[in-house]
């Protein structure tokens, strides 16, 4: 993916183009370079710390105890990662040629692999947590766990570092020729002989990182959103008259009957859908139900935007390499439409700070807690400062005023003192 995010890194126009195709892909090559120029180091810098603010409010605040927030966490971390590799391969734009040096080249096209698979697999793997929380909530405390969390983050690190190490040996920077300015110049790109390699990676890649994970989010989520809204729909009914409330599915009322026999059918049900909502019904101001109701909220929001940001620029890609060679008339318009779809790709790195802020109450309370608490902390300090200096003030009075004897007599001596004076006052 890395040797397609820029237009720099690239040969473009191969193939006998008509004139005027060569003009229509040249303009539109200007338009992408400029939408390159000045977008890239925008969401870099923007997605950067969006990404550094949420590792802190995962880590630092009351989320930390979610075992979500792990992999919310590491997502972050991953496509900061992700978004530096990005920064390298957009500095030869500003002639700044340090992705097409030796080392840096291959690092950064393995890294940008390795973060890309691992941001991928980690909104499956919370996904596939909001889908054991929704439906299995007596399986929450025993699966959603931290420990849990932490192992399969360390799982999903080793497969992507072993998984892609072939990308450091098939591409290495090379002497390339372009057509609109008849100029060579080195760029990072493929080595001529691992054509063969790079297109059995490239399908491995798109496996990994498209076809399972898009079965996987759209599946689960179509679970979770079936699930929640039938739980929505029973607690809406309990909440009706006696005589407005509508049966089950199953011929029973989650609401009618004896206090018996709703308990009964609280035991019997396994976790069904109409025992999860009398239990939430009955504790209705229990924070643990709406806690986790806002964060399968945000979830959802993050895998589905994720989907729609990532699907165009893999399809594109798809397309690129099933078609066969001898259709080289349309390949600079597929890959036009790979960069302008990439663009959507690279965003998806830079907005979920922005998802989260939207789509989640939780962390929009711990971001305001985590400012909040740092100004009462300073707040604290400038207190116990002006408090001190206020005691050692004290004690220096206190010190001038028994210098010439006990702290008795100095005491009797300063109320003597204020007293003659009150005595003075009153007398005139």
């Amino acid at each position: 993916m890395m040797n397609q995010s820029l237009l720099g890194n690239e040969s473009w126009l191969e193939g006998g183009d008509a004139e005027n195709d060569l003009e229509a892909v040249g303009r539109m090559r200007s338009v992408l370079e400029k939408v390159q120029m000045y977008y890239v180091p925008v969401l870099v810098t923007l997605g950067t710390a969006g990404n550094l603010l949420s590792v802190l409010v995962f880590f630092c605040t009351k989320l930390r105890k979610l075992s979500s927030s792990y992999y919310l966490a590491a997502l972050a971390a991953s496509d900061t990662g992700f978004l530096a590799t990005l920064f390298v391969a957009w500095l030869p734009i500003v002639n700044v040629p340090l992705f097409n040096k030796p080392v840096i080249c291959q690092a950064s096209i393995y890294l940008n692999s390795v973060c890309s698979f691992v941001s991928v697999w980690l909104v499956v793997t919370f996904t596939v947590e909001r889908f054991i929380v929704v439906l299995y909530p007596l399986q929450r405390q025993a699966v959603c766990t931290v420990t849990r969390a932490k192992a399969v983050l360390a799982i999903l690190a080793i497969v992507a570092l072993l998984t892609y190490s072939p990308y450091l040996i098939t591409s290495a920077p090379q002497l390339k020729a372009d057509p609109l300015t008849n100029t060579t110049h080195e760029v990072c790109t493929l080595l001529d002989g691992y054509h063969d390699l790079a297109s059995l990676l490239n399908s491995v890649d798109v496996m990994l990182t498209l076809v399972l994970p898009f079965v996987l989010i759209v599946a689960l989520n179509s679970l979770i959103c079936r699930t929640v809204w039938r739980l929505a729909r029973i607690r809406r009914g309990m909440m009706l008259p006696p005589s407005e409330q509508q049966p089950a599915a199953g011929g029973g009322n989650c609401t009618g009957g004896s206090r018996l026999h709703r308990s009964r059918k609280l035991q019997s049900s396994g976790g069904s859908s109409c025992a999860v909502a009398m239990s939430a019904a009955r504790q209705p101001r229990k924070r643990s139900p709406s806690s986790s109701a806002k964060v399968t909220e945000m979830l959802l929001v993050v895998s589905t935007v994720f989907i729609v940001l990532n699907l165009p620029s893999y399809v594109v890609r798809i397309w690129i390499y099933a078609s066969p060679p001898s259709h080289n008339e349309h390949n600079n318009w597929q890959i036009i439409l790979q960069h302008y779809f990439l663009v959507l790709f690279n965003t998806n790195f830079g907005i979920n700070f922005v998802l989260y802020c939207v789509s989640g109450q939780n962390f929009r309370r711990a971001l305001v807690s985590l400012f909040c608490r740092r100004s009462r902390r300073l707040t604290e300090n400038t207190t116990v400062t002006v408090l001190s200096e206020f005691n050692r003030s004290i004690s220096r009075r206190r010190t001038l005023t028994t210098k010439n004897g006990d702290w008795q007599n100095g005491e009797q001596h300063a109320l003597t003192t204020y007293n003659h004076i009150g005595s003075h006052d009153t007398a005139n």
